[in-house]
């Protein structure tokens, strides 16, 4: 993954464990947790116990192996990983907390958070002799009773474990990091990159501090700022003006020693809560230097909303500009408004109705989700025909199915071997032929920015004219070495460019882009458990 921190524009940095002034830690023993989704309050339907079987959930030691062994998309490993290995490097005994996680998608029936705090909270009481306990969280959750869950889950660790118990946690870069989930936590690391190339480093961050503060008895500061603003996610990269400067300055000051870590987050953006916001946090041995530049950085974010802008492409024109193209490099048609990493339900077919109206016999493939037709293919049978409604299985409100007649090439049970041994499950799924377009059609897909979820169903996108990816920026760190013919699409869904055009009812009208305030300053809203 280098050559991708590469083009990037840095290298995540590295931590790594130092002795304290007060000597080495022996003994220590902490619980090792996860919940991860993260939640599109405007998709459709509601994410239950279903959703996060079907992407690995486990407790006891089948965690533990997750832990030692996660295969993650975009680092080959994951946050929890990384918390796992700083833990037994550092000769910790490690207590299997749990991991939940689902696909990033709808609003999360209570029923499961409840159902994993309790189980959490059962485990920690079991082990009044912790000294830690790291959480990997995504950070953008919501619930149908809850708009702050990882706010509630550190809580409820927090009055669990006591005082004493040093909580490290490590988000997504698109957290929502409330005042809650600062007080109660003493340290919180996010990405730093995106496309999100750093996960398993945010990890090690997260993991290093905890037990810095473990061993020099909570020996730094955090300092928190809210800003009243969101964007769309695909209105920005850490490799492009104007965030890349602002990271780099986060950076810098890490790197001279005047912060011990930052994060800059920017909120989920189709996340519509009652506490919300983009947000900077800071770790400093020193509380005023973590106070002043958590309000630099956040200032320096808030002035640059107006510039978190993309240009869009009218799908005809994309068409247009693929049929055209003489490069021998495939077009991404860039269905961000769709985008299933972004919680949309991936039912959209704008493009391939485009497609069929132009009567173009562009070299297409396009992905999508959509059960009930997956299901009338296995009725019908390889090498038959098919002619049913496609489309807006989950999404009726946002869009409409369209009649389809189609050649079904071929059908799958969706358990499908991306690399390295490792399987996803994507449920029964089905391959169909319109014009000169192939559709890959799932119960539901995953790894939607990455071209193995086309290349475990026998098709590598470089062979195409046109290549559909349902992503917001993620993408780009696959697509971006083999391709640079990218076009955001001006697309509709529950991952619109258009917030405006969204109906928030819980998010405050006060935030950016629904207001505009050049009077914003930024002001410490909390700190950091250790600083009680």
């Amino acid at each position: 993954m280098d050559k991708y921190r590469k083009i990037l524009g840095f290298l995540p940095r590295k931590f790594v464990q130092t002795r304290p002034a007060g000597g080495m830690v022996t003994n220590m023993k902490i619980i090792l947790s996860g919940f991860h989704q993260e939640v599109n309050t405007f998709a459709p339907g509601v994410n239950g116990q279903e959703q996060y079987a079907r992407a690995g959930s486990c407790w006891g030691s089948d965690m533990l192996h997750l832990a030692e062994t996660f295969g993650k998309q975009n680092t080959g490993k994951d946050a929890l990983s990384a918390h796992y290995k700083a833990l037994k490097e550092a000769g910790a005994e490690i207590v299997a907390g749990g991991f939940m996680q689902a696909q990033a998608g709808a609003i999360i029936d209570q029923s499961v958070l409840s159902g994993y705090i309790e189980k959490l909270v059962a485990i920690v009481k079991e082990n009044k002799d912790i000294d830690g306990v790291f959480l990997a969280l995504h950070g953008a959750a919501q619930t149908t009773e809850r708009d702050d869950p990882e706010g509630d889950i550190i809580e409820a660790v927090r009055e669990a474990a006591g005082a004493g118990v040093v909580i490290a946690v490590s988000t997504d870069l698109h957290a929502n990091v409330t005042d809650r989930m600062i007080k109660n936590a003493d340290v919180i690391c996010g990405y730093n990159t995106y496309p999100h190339v750093d996960i398993y480093e945010t990890g090690t961050r997260a993991a290093t501090l905890g037990l810095r503060m473990i061993a020099d008895r909570r020996a730094l500061h955090v300092s928190h700022v809210t800003i009243p603003m969101i964007v769309p996610a695909s209105a920005y990269t850490t490799s492009t003006e104007p965030f890349v400067s602002l990271m780099r300055r986060g950076h810098e000051l890490v790197e001279s020693g005047e912060l011990e870590d930052f994060s800059i987050y920017q909120m989920q953006p189709w996340l519509d809560v009652s506490v919300g916001g983009s947000s900077v946090v800071t770790v400093s041995k020193d509380i005023e230097k973590a106070d002043k530049y958590a309000k630099e950085l956040a200032a320096g974010l808030y002035a640059m909303r107006h510039e978190f802008e993309s240009k869009l492409y009218e799908i005809d024109e994309i068409i247009r500009i693929a049929e055209n193209n003489k490069s021998g490099k495939p077009v991404i048609c860039n269905d961000f408004a769709d985008s299933s990493n972004a919680g949309a339900a991936g039912d959209s077919v704008e493009v391939l109705e485009r497609i069929i109206a132009l009567e173009s016999d562009i070299y297409g493939l396009i992905y999508m989700n959509d059960g009930p037709f997956v299901d009338k293919c296995f009725e019908v049978g390889v090498g038959k025909t098919i002619c049913a409604p496609l489309g807006a299985f989950k999404s009726k409100k946002l869009y409409t199915p369209i009649q389809v007649e189609a050649k079904i090439k071929a059908l799958y049970d969706g358990i499908m071997t991306i690399s390295n041994g490792v399987k996803v499950n994507m449920g029964t799924s089905a391959v169909i032929q319109i014009r000169n377009t192939i559709v890959v059609v799932t119960h539901e897909h995953t790894m939607n920015g990455d071209p193995r979820l086309y290349r475990c169903f026998g098709y590598d996108p470089c062979d195409f004219d046109m290549v559909v990816v349902k992503a917001c920026t993620s993408f780009r760190a696959f697509y971006g070495p083999l391709t640079d013919l990218i076009y955001p699409a001006a697309t509709h869904g529950a991952a619109s460019a258009d917030l405006k055009a969204l109906k928030f009812e819980k998010l405050s009208r006060d935030f950016y882009p629904f207001t505009d305030n050049d009077s914003y300053v930024p002001e410490i809203d909390a700190r950091g458990y250790s600083d009680k």
